[in-house]
């Protein structure tokens, strides 16, 4: 040693989670929502009925959402995020996506998109009871 003192600093094992903005957390579960809803929609019309995989990940994605939504702060414009941030994150996977031939499904998107906010509305009324 040569006689010089070395501060060392000490480094949690394990270090604290990134915090994630109310609006991505909105937008990737509206994604994902609206991924399992256009799933469901292709299994009722090939088999005539819905897997129940897709009923439980749908279920976990609508119940996500309902958590987020209750975490809103008061005058938080919920449905409006859930339209902007989840067309904003379902344009950017599509974007990344190896499937550049096909154009962004815009309307189909956007009715899968207030198909959910009604499924949350519902979720809702029933949670006030």
């Amino acid at each position: 040693m040569n006689g010089a003192a070395v501060a060392l600093q000490l480094v949690p094992e394990t270090a604290p989670a990134p915090q994630i903005s109310i609006e991505l957390e909105i937008g990737t579960a509206t994604a994902r929502a609206v991924g399992v809803i256009g799933r469901g929609v292709a299994e009722f019309l090939q088999a005539g009925k819905i897997s129940l995989e897709s009923k439980s990940l749908g279920g976990e994605i609508v119940a996500r959402l309902y958590e987020l939504q209750q975490a809103a702060p008061s005058g938080f414009d919920f449905a409006g995020t859930v339209r902007i941030e989840g067309m904003k994150t379902l344009r950017a996977w599509h974007a990344a996506s190896s499937d550049h031939a096909m154009k962004f499904p815009e309307t189909p998107v956007a009715e899968y998109i207030d198909e959910l906010l009604e499924i949350l509305s519902n979720v809702e009324r029933a949670m006030a009871n």
